[in-house]
């Protein structure tokens, strides 16, 4: 229940329904519990007309008109017509408050943990599976929200009906109450057991629904690499597998549900034989009248929901508690590393590392070690290294993403931790190695790296700077072409070059690209880059790749292996000094010229 709590700021936002579902349920149920009394009163009325021919009592306190014995039972019917009618329209009431709180609580819910999603770091995502985020954010909040809804409602209805009920047949007769209620106790505690089996099996089936979600989302996403290698049949068998466990476990579930209605039969058909053989000796001793039974056997029916649902409410309840549990641990999850409040809108003076170590969270192994170098506004700057050597650690770095362990990032001389995070961001336009693309039109893809609508007026020449306009022509849709998941529907090259367009539309003051033209030809890639010089004069230029010729124009190179800077300097000083830089650039002019 401790979860739970975290709801509380959401139930003080909607108090208001919470207060008029009271409201509503009082009113409920106190048109409920008019019925059994008026159907007393009528059935001893009607037997004491036929048997002795007397009016009954309460005959001068109905209208002149229902006064006859033909139509007393006729105005008992209205009454009881009405009343049903006034349960149901509060009922109705009822529902609409409660259960669309629970609603509006199911929308906020979903927008904080997606909110919450945005604001975690590369960390989270590193150990957490994409299908168990989304069973967090689905299946966990629509169990929340069966506890914010019907258990809550269910709970009320049936505290405020047992209360009256009870109260109304203790009035009438204490005794033959306390032997009618002896199988309800019985009836809620046999539900509680068989609701405590039905969620710990339920919480066993929720684990093993993430696992698959896990799964079918891997697979899909991977779907090219998996028929590349004619693996189908493999991970159908192993889908079968994890599906054919979830099919148990299910099956345990309903033997476990099929103990439910059985109980519930029995306990109150034992409290209408109670209420029938205890009732009929107080009626032949005359402290108990025919009526009397008939009014408790529908007491005993009003009861039976309310208490047979006392397992069903507690269910929900550890259900939504332990979905609860879940969601807190991603809502409790660190999030971002901390953000300063200066902005900053270009690059004036430069990007300094000083000194600068980092390993990756829960690992002992140093991905960059001493690292030191400056990066002048309005520079070309390029970065290489084999696979590995810490280049995409180093972006990431650059953008914040990460802190350095240990060392200083300096951004035109104040350190880094002093921008507002977003501000930050906002001086890059990023090209990862890892393009991915949104399930939309090229246009909206290109666009999306747009501060504001006034952007849109750079696309055609986002497009050409990124040497994209030939493709974009031979589409049948052009920019409205719409791309598959991930933009399956595009070559490497293609991905690379509209993310080159989306990291250009903003017109950044650092333009970073992470091996961004390892796709291309070199054709290409000498047009991109002559587009690039071109684009924006003031604009930094940040290079990295494991290519020669994609960096040789940068005014500074860094050269980095393993982590660590083992050359640096313009690249025909780098080739002076015949080191690693100049080996590597033998061995892949060699390869071009092969090829």
């Amino acid at each position: 229940m401790r979860a739970l709590l975290t709801l509380s700021k959401y139930f003080y936002t909607y108090k208001r329904y919470i207060l008029l579902g009271i409201c509503f349920i009082i009113l409920s149920n106190l048109f409920s519990i008019i019925i059994p009394p008026i159907v007393r009163e009528s059935i001893d009325g009607i037997i004491l007309l036929l048997k002795k021919g007397e009016s009954p009592s309460y005959i001068n306190s109905v209208p002149e008109y229902f006064r006859t014995t033909s139509r007393i039972a006729l105005f008992a019917g209205l009454i009881i017509v009405a009343s049903a009618l006034l349960k149901g329209i509060f009922m109705y009431f009822m529902r609409q408050t409660l259960i669309v709180m629970s609603r509006y609580i199911e929308f906020d819910l979903k927008n904080d943990i997606f909110q919450k999603y945005q604001r975690l770091n590369q960390s989270f995502y590193a150990k957490n599976y994409t299908g168990d985020l989304m069973n967090r954010i689905s299946d966990d909040v629509s169990k929340v929200r069966s506890f914010a809804g019907p258990a809550i409602m269910y709970f009320l209805n049936l505290s405020f009906m047992i209360i009256m009920v009870v109260g109304l047949m203790l009035y009438v007769n204490v005794k033959i109450t306390l032997y009618v209620l002896i199988p309800l106790p019985i009836l809620a505690i046999t539900i509680y057991l068989v609701s405590d089996s039905m969620n710990r099996q339920s919480d066993l089936i929720q684990s093993k629904l993430s696992r698959i979600t896990s799964y079918v989302q891997e697979t899909f996403a991977g779907i090219h690499v998996l028929k590349s290698y004619a693996a189908e049949q493999n991970f159908s068998d192993d889908f079968n597998d994890l599906n054919e466990t979830y099919k148990a476990d299910n099956m345990k579930l309903v033997m476990i549900n099929g103990i439910f209605m059985p109980a519930v039969l029995g306990l109150v058909g034992l409290s209408i034989l109670l209420t029938v053989y205890v009732g009929g000796n107080e009626v032949v001793k005359g402290n108990f009248s025919v009526g009397n039974i008939v009014e408790y056997v529908i007491y005993v029916g009003m009861l039976t929901w309310p208490v047979a649902s006392l397992g069903y409410v507690t269910s929900l309840v550890q259900r939504g508690a332990a979905s609860q549990v879940r969601i807190n641990e991603f809502l409790n999850a660190p999030e971002e590393i901390e953000t300063g409040v200066l902005n900053i809108e270009s690059l004036i003076e430069g990007i300094e590392f000083k000194d600068v170590w980092f390993k990756y969270p829960d690992t002992n192994q140093w991905v960059l070690q001493n690292i030191s170098f400056t990066i002048e506004a309005g520079s070309k700057f390029g970065i290489i290294g084999t696979t590995g050597c810490g280049k995409s650690t180093l972006a990431k770095l650059l953008m914040g993403v990460y802190k350095p362990t240990k060392g200083q990032i300096l951004i035109d001389g104040q350190e880094m931790g002093e921008y507002d995070l977003n501000s930050l961001r906002n001086l890059y336009g990023y090209v990862s190695q890892d393009i991915f693309l949104f399930s939309e039109s090229i246009r909206n893809n290109i666009l999306f790296g747009s501060n504001s609508d006034e952007d849109e007026k750079y696309l055609q020449d986002a497009i050409e700077g990124a040497s994209l306009s030939n493709e974009i022509d031979s589409f049948p849709n052009g920019l409205e072409t719409m791309l598959g998941e991930r933009g399956i529907t595009l070559s490497g090259g293609q991905k690379q070059r509209t993310a080159i367009a989306r990291a250009l539309i903003k017109k950044p003051s650092i333009l970073l690209i992470d091996d961004g033209l390892s796709a291309v030809d070199t054709k290409t890639e000498v047009a991109i880059k002559n587009s690039l010089d071109n684009w924006n004069e003031n604009q930094t230029f940040i290079n990295m790749s494991h290519r020669i010729s994609s960096i040789q124009d940068s005014n500074y190179i860094l050269f980095m292996d393993k982590g660590r800077i083992i050359e640096e300097g313009s690249h025909s000083n780098l080739l002076l000094q015949q080191g690693l830089y100049y080996d590597l650039y033998n061995t892949q002019m060699m390869s071009e010229d092969l090829m």
